[in-house]
């Protein structure tokens, strides 16, 4: 029997951006567009209509984003912030004032996300790592 192995990835630096997302209603065009305009490449992920994104010299598993195919005509970007904890900063922000929009969820193998809006309307993520791809 083989055993099975888990590339780590170093932890992302505190509160820094560490993911974005693009929505695209024509997700074959806008990647098309990406690509040409800087060199980005984009490789599809899961049985979902979603596709990562790399600087086209990135080496494997290497992502700075995504691109999802929109699902409603008011999403826009959507930059993720790193944190150690997604309850006790989803906490920190609702005390500010902020939305959860979207609660805390698994990214099998990557981590836990969750969306929230801050009190002028803007949306955004955090993202906490589980350190293993």
């Amino acid at each position: 029997m083989e055993a099975s192995t888990v590339t780590t990835r170093p932890q992302p630096k505190l509160h820094s951006l560490v993911h974005f997302e693009i929505p695209a209603s024509d997700p074959a065009t806008v990647s098309k567009f990406y690509e040409q305009l800087f060199d980005w490449k984009f490789s599809k992920w899961g049985e979902q209509e979603y596709w990562l994104i790399a600087h086209k010299d990135a080496p494997a598993n290497e992502t700075m984003g995504g691109l999802f195919k929109r699902n409603a005509p008011n999403e826009q970007f959507v930059n993720y912030f790193s944190v150690n904890s997604i309850d006790e900063s989803a906490a920190k922000a609702t005390s500010l004032g902020a939305q959860v929009v979207t609660a805390k969820q698994e990214i099998p193998t990557v981590g836990y996300f969750a969306v929230l809006k801050d009190p002028d309307g803007n949306i955004f993520a955090l993202f906490q790592s589980t350190g293993r791809m």
